[in-house]
C-alpha cells in the first residue's frame, strides 16, 4: 500500500511540472504486441492499445489503455525520464501502475487491481520497445503464467 501512495505522490508532483497550457498531448503511442519471455502460458500477445504522452520539464506523463495478455482492457498511468537520447533514438526508465483485475487473487501488491509496473522504454524513429521485469515483480508470481520478462512493441507518433 505504501508503494502505491509513493507512486501516486510522485505522479502528482510530476504532473505539476506540466503547465495548464500543455493539456494537448505531445505524442500518441500505439502498443501492438507483447512477448512473455520463458512463459509456458497461452497468453494473448496481440495487445492493441492507445496512450497519450505529455512531455514535462522533469518527466513525461503517459496515460492510456491496452488489451492485456488476459484479453481484458487494462488502463495504465506512467511517468518516465530519459536516461539517454540522440537525434533519432532515446532510452527512458518508467514507473507507474496498470489495472489487472486478473492478478488481484495472485498478489498482495495491488490496490483494487492496480499493480505497479516499471521498466525501460526505448524509441528509435517511430518504433518503441518496452522491457519490464516479470516473475515475482508483484509478489511471489510463479507457475506457467509467470514470465521472466515482458517485452512490448509499438509505434509512436508526435503531434507537431
Amino acid at each position: 500500500m505504501k508503494l502505491f501512495a509513493t507512486i501516486f505522490a510522485v505522479a502528482l508532483t510530476c504532473a505539476a511540472s506540466l503547465h495548464a497550457s500543455d493539456l494537448r498531448p505531445d505524442s500518441v503511442r500505439v502498443p501492438l504486441a507483447s512477448e512473455h519471455v520463458n512463459s509456458d502460458a497461452d497468453l494473448n500477445e496481440i495487445n492493441p492499445g492507445l496512450a497519450l504522452t505529455w512531455e514535462g520539464n522533469w518527466v513525461d506523463v503517459t496515460a492510456g489503455f491496452v488489451r492485456n495478455s488476459f484479453d481484458n482492457n487494462a488502463p495504465f498511468l506512467t511517468i518516465s525520464r530519459d536516461i539517454w537520447a540522440n537525434d533519432i533514438c532515446s532510452v527512458a526508465g518508467f514507473i507507474g501502475s496498470a489495472r489487472y483485475t486478473e492478478l488481484m487473487d495472485k498478489t498482495d501488491v495491488h490496490l483494487n487491481g492496480w499493480i505497479p509496473i516499471g521498466g525501460a522504454h526505448a524509441e528509435c524513429g517511430p518504433v518503441f520497445l518496452q522491457a519490464m521485469p516479470g516473475r515475482g515483480i508483484v509478489g511471489q508470481a510463479s507457475g506457467p503464467k509467470a514470465a521472466d520478462a515482458i517485452l512490448v512493441v509499438g509505434i509512436t507518433m508526435d503531434f507537431e
